[in-house]
């Protein structure tokens, strides 16, 4: 069945490719016999060049989607326009180290050359002039037109071929099977589209189906008492100790710490390093998902919990938003930090970031400045650097407590790891040898590095530890998304595969009275959790619950806004189509089967997702309208001398 399909995308790619071959053959009908001759001359050489043209678009195309998929373990699809996006230069570094460039040149350049050839024996064939106005030839069309406009839609019901066409199973990857480079990069480009910032509140609640915002408030919190109210806002419970011992706050977005390589780590398999030292002190929320599967995308939904990216590079980016994280820190009078050793520049984030409460934005330059023979790489200065000036930072007396969120960057490709790192050793099983989709000099690169940057959290959350700042500094730290490039996920494994490690170093006097770290989790949930854990009666923007508290009686994790899982099961959109599972275990959260979307659990679980969906994208609109109105009267005001 999937054949069938694919076959009716591939038919409506070619049609579409010989369009303007047909309609020249539609012109030549009506143009003067004293011009057949010259019009059927022009008309070949415009066959021999044009088809040459579409047929290495149709390679090219063809060999991007094959390795697009090898790395995302998907179709092209949104984050294919990161390649413009992103640091252009690092992301083509990447691909030259992690891919046989040369091998893929070379075959891309015989098969042009074979195409070429033929074309020149096509050419040389021919001995007279394409007789357009021939009686046959106009046979040939009235018969083959409505053929050839079939063939375009790929269908001959109400629609043309759509994403929705390809959900013949439940399995996402015989879905896959049933559509094309080309049609790939059709519907990337309808979901760059969809995902546009388009702040009209009406219209978004007219797309989720909800009459009003209290509606979809409403919706979310059914059964769920009191969470926040009507504006979003939530309070913090007062603690006298809190309000007399503020502590310090440090978060670290990990670049690609996965799930899946700490459920993997062994003594031969050390994929954790030094961090295997340091678990124990920590409480470790193993079911876990990340916001987004992009870096950018995952930090702005920790910035100011938005559905909607990229903000950063949008008209938008210099928006306050009211959601920022580092708010309910500011009114307790702290002073936030945003440190990395990536460029400070990258995806404008910087002119973002200043618009969000931080008080120092620091990234590459500065740490080059701090450290000047720090080791880099393709995207900047590498994480141990950055771990040792969070600790300069922590060290410095302001008079004020300090937040401070880092964001990494090493375990990146093209994966390198320091030379003044010395490495722990790691060997591969034969059974995991034939698991991964890489070859093995690109899995074991992946593997030192994850192994580097998990202990360079380690490294930080010791020196914490150690130091007298161990007894009033609470750290966190979380995967920005997991890494899909060395192993295939199947759709039993979709929890897995958007599955990050969510840990917590918590000094003893600040310790939580309820810990459940087996409770369902996501990116959401952090930094309610930081803020209960750290602030007295603070008031902060809900984008989910705190994790050491017992108060809400359901627990979910989503992922990229369409993907929900809790302890029954799971939700996952393929192609626009929700599919229903629940777990094979009930004590373990990994393995999934496909179960009926239309049980009532599906259904809540799916109102769950669109309700929560929906206030946080209003929330965002919210703050985004308020802006741009003040920015309106502002600039309408007359200036005087």
């Amino acid at each position: 069945m999937s054949f069938l399909v694919g076959a009716r995308f591939d038919i409506s790619v070619i049609c579409y490719g010989f369009l303007p071959v047909v309609l020249f053959c539609l012109i030549a009908l009506f143009i003067p016999r004293r011009f057949n001759d010259s019009f059927s001359s022009f008309f070949a050489k415009f066959i021999k060049y044009y088809l040459l043209l579409l047929l290495i678009s149709f390679l090219s195309f063809i060999i991007i989607d094959y390795f697009f998929y090898l790395f995302f373990q998907s179709h092209i699809n949104i984050l294919f326009f990161g390649v413009f996006d992103d640091d252009t230069v690092a992301v083509l570094n990447s691909v030259w180290e992690d891919y046989p460039i040369g091998k893929i040149v070379l075959t891309y350049l015989i098969v042009i050359a074979g195409l070429l050839y033929t074309a020149h024996l096509v050419s040389n064939s021919s001995t007279k002039p394409i007789q357009l106005r021939s009686k046959t030839l106009v046979l040939i069309l009235i018969l083959f037109f409505p053929l050839f406009f079939v063939g375009m839609r790929g269908s001959t019901g109400t629609f043309t071929l759509r994403r929705e066409h390809t959900n013949i199973t439940d399995n996402e990857f015989v879905n896959s099977l049933c559509y094309n480079a080309l049609y790939s990069l059709k519907f990337a480009n309808s979901e760059r589209r969809d995902n546009q910032i388009i702040p009209d509140i009406p219209r978004e609640l007219e797309i989720m189906g909800y009459e009003n915002w209290n509606q979809a408030c409403n919706a979310y919190r059914e059964g769920e008492g009191k969470l926040f109210d009507n504006s979003l806002h939530s309070n913090t419970r007062f603690n006298t100790y809190l309000q007399q011992n503020p502590p310090n706050v440090i978060f670290v977005q990990m670049e690609s710490m996965s799930t899946h390589y700490f459920d993997m780590n062994s003594k031969e398999l050390n994929l954790l390093g030094d961090l295997v030292d340091e678990l124990p002190n920590l409480y470790y929320f193993k079911n876990s998902l990340s916001s987004f599967n992009g870096t950018i995308q995952t930090l702005e939904n920790f910035l100011v919990g938005t559905p909607k990216t990229i903000i950063s590079q949008s008209m938008y980016f210099d928006t306050p938003f009211s959601s920022a994280i580092t708010l309910p820190f500011k009114k307790k009078g702290y002073d936030a930090y945003f440190l990395t050793g990536a460029n400070i520049s990258w995806r404008n984030i910087d002119k973002m970031l200043q618009q969000q409460g931080f008080d120092y934005i620091e990234g590459r330059n500065h740490l080059l400045n701090i450290y000047p023979d720090a080791e880099e790489f393709a995207w900047g200065v590498h994480d141990g650097y950055l771990m040792d000036y969070i600790m300069t930072k922590l060290n410095e007396n302001s008079g004020k407590p300090k937040f401070i969120f880092g964001l990494t960057i090493s375990n990146h490709t093209p994966f390198e790891v320091p030379s003044s790192y010395e490495s722990y050793p790691i060997m591969m099983p034969d059974s995991l040898k034939v698991q991964i989709r890489v070859d093995e000099e690109i899995a074991y690169a992946n593997f030192y590095s994850h192994q580097y940057g998990a202990s360079m959290l380690a490294k930080l959350i010791k020196m914490v530890r150690e130091s007298p700042y161990g007894e009033n500094t609470i750290i966190a730290a979380s995967g920005d998304h997991n890494i899909r490039q060395v192993f295939e996920y199947t759709d039993e494994e979709g929890f897995l595969k958007r599955s990050v490690p969510i840990l917590f170093y918590i000094p003893e006097k600040y310790k939580p009275k309820y810990v459940d770290v087996e409770r369902l989790s996501s990116h959401k949930d952090i930094f309610p959790t930081l803020f209960n854990l750290s602030l007295s009666d603070a008031s902060y923007t809900y984008t989910g619950d705190d994790l050491f508290s017992d108060a809400s009686q359901y627990h979910f994790a989503v992922n990229d806004y369409g993907f929900i899982a809790d302890s029954i099961g799971a939700i996952a959109y393929h192609n626009n189509q929700p599919y229903y599972y629940t777990w094979t275990q009930a004590f373990s959260k990994r393995k999934l089967k496909v179960d009926n979307i239309n049980s009532p659990h599906a259904k809540y679980m799916l109102e769950k997702l669109r309700s929560y969906t929906t206030i946080r994208v209003l929330q965002v609109y919210k703050d985004i309208n308020a802006y741009q109105e003040r920015k309106e009267q502002i600039s309408s005001v007359p200036q005087t001398l």
